[in-house]
């Protein structure tokens, strides 16, 4: 009877806890879920760092066990070798390690002629060297990526084998052979660590880059009209030159990927050109619609609506390449169907009031040409995304495009003379006062010269630096009084700077603190020489702290008085550079429109505007710039638009080339007047048909057309700056013309 009213209560108990089991196995399932989560989080942010952070310990410890090992004289120039040079990605390890390899073979060539030369007489010794750091600061900032950085090391190889030198000249084979030696422990334990312990590949960051260029244009191809656009124009700037800078370190990870790289090449080429062609078709929609021509600029965003559609999938961008083969066709359809698109809005406004239609043909004009750079674009994004791995490459699907720069002469010349005089200084210093760290100082002062010459705030660069310098010094006076005396022998000394070493890896592995870990690991390891018996030697110690503090104040002294990029005057050449620019397209009968394109950006990226998209004066420069791709590009195609034309029409091309040349290089009133004056009779001829009057024979109307076209819109990137009156015929532009 008893378990019969029981057994109610024991079938709810089991029930209970079955729930309560159920209960717990979805809990255990969930924490199982979170944990695998937070692992596979972890794996993806926090274990390539650990990763790096062991790679970087491992090869600054084996650099110095084999520097000990065979020993030589300042083991601590292996281990400060493989500071520089560590990365997190092998392909940039090896491409340090060979240009700075270059850089001191080069710099030890030329201390060794130098000490032959002048080994008597410091004074023309240092005279030489002060024009050796000139060129090679000059050097450092007229190349770009890593070339840039071999003439750094070339300049303060000098230092560090050409100053110890002069003390004693008979020497001077056997310390260029040692320093060479310890540099290349520290270069051969860096690549050897970061290729075979667990290497990161810098393909994988070049293709991710890739992706989230197409995917971002994409989207503001897709938006339709944005309400700005220097911010996705920097962008897109500073991509270009990073893909570049990538694309030329990939090099040297396979033989595979550096057959790739002439694909990353032509696709950054070609990105470029479709960016600037999106720019300029959403420039003259903005200009249209600020000037009240609402029914132009509605008219050419129709147009633009089925490229922008074409482009997207769903509402987003193509992820494989079947979808990518779908936009192509998409796109290809928009070309082949694009003039009766175009004839059907000429049709649908036939009845607008003062319709102006040489509007929509230079809008129309630039809708193709950004089509047609899109095309090309997506042809080649599909050969890199059907075969993403380098590996399935066999040979160079393209040959490499021309990367050209243009270098403005006076910010290098005052940079090299920057360098120069730092040298100078420091080295009256030290012949005056017979220094003991005089050659520490202008070790110090040549390498923050060199190495931050070509940044675009060195002020700012130089106060980071000096912090994680002084920062070094105060941890090289703990290891000097606390650590160093208890290392008698090599695993304590391990120990000892583990912690220092680690430091210097984990500040240099984050953006923010890159120049602190610098700083840091370059003060501290100059001053540790682990050639002698290693304790507490106070003379030494406050000697070389001095040498270091006095340097950084000479280079921060220096950087403050001739900072060239923050100078209003700087700004002001930095417009007549661009204008000259133009000025050398209309004059340049070989220039193409990516070389143009090219000179344009490198010489914005130079200037340093391009880091700071926020500030009100990168956003003129900006505005300059896209004006100037402008007038480029029009001037450009207006030259290819007269290609066979009469000698006649030809001269009156020839003429308004020269006439916006002289306006760009002189950009008065009187010649903005001159140039638009001559640029409506220009087009009063063309679309009236009056020049049989002019020339024997009239021209044919497709051509015609193209002069028509790319004369107008020239005139509205002139005219765009303010408002110009109505001027009246002047018969000597003609008879000068003809």
């Amino acid at each position: 009877m008893r378990n019969m009213q029981l057994r109610p209560y024991i079938k709810r108990g089991l029930h209970h806890l079955a729930s309560a089991m159920a209960l717990l196995g979805q809990g255990a399932r969930l924490v199982i879920t979170c944990l695998q989560q937070a692992g596979a989080e972890w794996y993806r942010q926090d274990f390539p760092l650990i990763g790096y952070l062991f790679k970087y310990l491992l090869a600054a410890l084996l650099a110095l066990w084999v520097a000990l090992k065979m020993e030589m004289d300042q083991p601590a120039t292996a281990l400060l070798t493989v500071i520089i040079v560590m990365h997190f990605r092998s392909g940039m390890v090896i491409t340090k390690s060979y240009y700075r390899l270059l850089g001191t073979v080069v710099g030890i060539l030329f201390s060794m002629l130098l000490v032959a030369w002048f080994s008597q007489d410091r004074f023309p010794f240092f005279i030489a060297a002060a024009l050796w750091i000139g060129l090679c600061t000059a050097g450092s900032l007229a190349y770009r990526n890593f070339q840039s950085y071999g003439f750094v090391l070339a300049g303060y190889t000098l230092c560090i084998v050409g100053l110890p030198a002069t003390q004693a000249p008979w020497h001077t084979f056997q310390i260029a052979s040692t320093r060479l030696s310890e540099i290349g422990v520290g270069l051969l334990s860096a690549t050897l660590v970061s290729e075979l312990i667990l290497p990161q590949r810098l393909w994988e960051n070049i293709l991710a880059m890739v992706r989230g260029k197409f995917r971002d244009f994409c989207e503001l191809l897709g938006s339709g009209a944005p309400t700005g656009l220097n911010q996705p124009f920097l962008t897109v700037m500073q991509d270009f030159y990073q893909l570049e800078s990538f694309r030329s370190s990939v090099q040297f990870e396979t033989d595979d990927a550096r057959l790739h790289s002439t694909t990353i090449n032509r696709l950054n080429v070609q990105f470029m050109a479709v960016s600037t062609g999106y720019v300029m078709f959403q420039r003259l929609v903005q200009r249209l619609q600020a000037g009240g021509r609402t029914a132009e600029a509605t008219a050419l965003l129709a147009l633009m609506q089925p490229l922008a559609a074409a482009i997207l999938i769903d509402g987003r961008c193509a992820g494989n390449a079947q979808e990518l083969v779908t936009v192509q066709q998409a796109v290809s359809a928009f070309q082949q169907h694009f003039d009766t698109a175009f004839r059907q809005q000429q049709q649908a406004l036939v009845t607008a009031p003062d319709l102006d239609w040489l509007e929509m043909e230079a809008g129309a004009e630039l809708l193709q040409r950004l089509a047609a750079a899109l095309s090309g674009y997506l042809d080649t994004y599909g050969t890199l995304l059907a075969r993403a791995r380098p590996q399935q490459v066999e040979t160079r699907e393209f040959a490499a495009e021309q990367l050209y720069l243009h270098i403005d002469w006076l910010p290098v010349s005052i940079a090299a003379l920057r360098g120069a005089l730092t040298l100078l200084i420091i080295a009256g210093m030290w012949m005056a006062v017979d220094w003991p760290s005089g050659i520490l100082a202008m070790t110090m002062g040549v390498v923050t010269n060199t190495l931050f010459a070509a940044s675009p705030a060195p002020a700012a660069t130089i106060r980071q630096f000096s912090f994680g310098a002084l920062l070094g010094i105060v941890l090289m006076y703990v290891s000097n009084v606390f650590w160093l005396t208890a290392a008698h022998d090599y695993v304590m000394l391990c120990i000892v700077i583990s912690p220092v070493i680690l430091l210097t890896a984990w500040l240099s592995a984050r953006p923010s603190t890159t120049l602190v870990g610098a700083g840091l690991g370059i003060a501290y390891f100059l001053m540790a020489g682990f050639n002698q018996s290693l304790g507490d030697n106070p003379a030494q110690y406050f000697n070389d702290s001095i040498a270091l503090v006095i340097a950084l104040a000479v280079s921060g002294m220096m950087f403050s008085l001739t900072d060239y990029a923050a100078s209003p005057w700087a700004k002001r050449r930095l417009f007549v550079q661009l204008r000259r620019l133009v000025g050398d397209a209309c004059q340049g009968q070989t220039m193409t429109a990516a070389e143009f394109e090219m000179r344009a950006r490198d010489l914005i990226q130079r200037s340093g505007h391009a880091h700071r998209p926020q500030d009100a004066d990168s956003v003129r420069v900006v505005e300059a710039l896209c004006a100037t791709l402008e007038i480029g590009q029009a001037v450009i195609a207006l030259r290819a638009a007269a290609g066979g034309l009469p000698e006649g029409p030809q001269k009156w091309v020839q003429h308004t080339l020269a006439l916006v040349m002289h306006y760009y290089r002189q950009p008065v009133p009187k010649n903005r007047q001159q140039v638009l004056r001559w640029l409506d009779y220009f087009l009063t001829w063309l679309q009236e048909g009056d020049e049989a009057h002019v020339f024997p024979h009239p021209l044919p109307a497709g051509q015609a057309g193209k002069l028509t076209t790319q004369l107008h819109f020239i005139r509205l990137v002139i005219q765009a700056g303010a408002p110009v009156s109505q001027h009246r015929p002047v018969a000597k532009e003609i008879v000068h013309a003809t």
